[in-house]
């Protein structure tokens, strides 16, 4: 059957000599993968965390759709030349390639996604957008933390919850810290936050992703954050 889907790149395999295999996260079918035949020797651009229009056929017995035709659905001119923005997107890709392989369409996170990435190629600051990023995707896999009280002096990462009564040895105090993150969660302004507070507060989130998200692990992608963005 012959079908056109739009969808992210999340990343790419090799199949054969000329060909590949394609991971999307569609609108419509959530995570699908595809065989693009002769893509090698086209010598076709295959941007990760591109918005792509899908041309495909697959027949009803195969996990894999054939890709005909692949089109650019959006073509942006900074992501993909500057280098803290190619470090974003190697950041999104990283979270999105461990968290989306088990996701049905979701039109909500195949739009945050989109409007994200739109977002890192049309802001001047990039700062800020690992730990907005990260906080507000959590949220949509329904991991948002809880709010015991609304005055709450500890973010208890274990039991993920803002509370005045943490318990465990997972745990963050630091009263800037914990408006920074609660602020995170909560889509609040955080422009005026020294760099070294958002850098403690990315870290914090990684560790409560960490445990909360089956089998995920952003190591080697927060050493080239740390060693770039926040240096």
């Amino acid at each position: 059957m012959k079908s056109k889907e739009l969808g992210i790149l999340i990343d790419k395999h090799h199949y054969s000599e000329s060909s590949s295999i394609l991971n999307f996260y569609t609108l419509e079918k959530g995570f699908a993968s595809f065989i693009f035949k002769g893509v090698k020797k086209k010598g076709k651009s295959l941007n990760q965390l591109g918005l792509y229009e899908i041309s495909y056929f697959k027949r009803p017995e195969s996990e894999l759709g054939i890709i005909q035709a692949m089109d650019y659905a959006w073509t942006p001119s900074r992501i993909y030349t500057e280098p803290q923005k190619v470090m974003l997107v190697f950041f999104m890709a990283d979270v999105l390639k461990q968290t989306i392989k088990q996701q049905g369409a979701d039109p909500q996170i195949f739009e945050y996604v989109q409007a994200q990435l739109i977002d890192l190629e049309t802001r001047n600051t990039d700062f800020l957008f690992p730990t907005q990023f990260l906080s507000q995707y959590m949220g949509l896999l329904g991991y948002a933390p809880l709010f015991d009280e609304d005055d709450a002096h500890a973010f208890d990462i274990e039991r993920g919850v803002f509370t005045n009564i943490p318990s465990g040895s997972k745990f963050v105090q630091d009263p800037v810290l914990i408006t920074f993150l609660k602020a995170q969660f909560l889509k609040e302004p955080t422009e005026n936050y020294p760099k070294e507070v958002i850098r403690k507060g990315l870290e914090v989130l990684v560790r409560y992703a960490e445990l909360h998200l089956p089998n995920f692990s952003l190591k080697v992608t927060m050493e080239v954050i740390r060693d770039t963005l926040y240096a």
